[in-house]
């Protein structure tokens, strides 16, 4: 299993491991797993907020193209995202490493 897995032609899950209260933003890839490092702690919803908005940031989608949809709180979570095109599962990590 993949930090990256295609739910249909425009649809991804990604799957990542939170670190939060961290110095800086920042995405690492090991191995076939991603794990986002986060600056606000993990009370009332802000760090899952920040995820969110990073996430977004990085790969240019608006916030209807973004859901946690496992994990919410754990630090282990699931994202789906909806791409306006297809893309592919390199272009994604690409854009979320940079």
């Amino acid at each position: 299993m993949g930090s990256i897995e295609k739910y249909s032609t425009t649809n991804y899950i990604i799957r990542l491991h939170v670190k939060t209260n961290s110095k800086n933003q920042k995405i690492i890839k090991n191995g076939d797993n991603l794990t986002i490092f986060l600056k606000s702690k993990p009370v009332q919803n802000k760090a899952n907020i920040e995820l969110l908005s990073f996430i977004k940031n990085k790969l240019n989608i608006s916030s209807n193209q973004i859901k946690i949809i496992s994990g919410s709180r754990s630090r282990d979570k699931a994202i789906k995202i909806t791409l306006k095109k297809n893309g592919d599962k390199e272009e994604i990590i690409k854009k979320l490493l940079i």
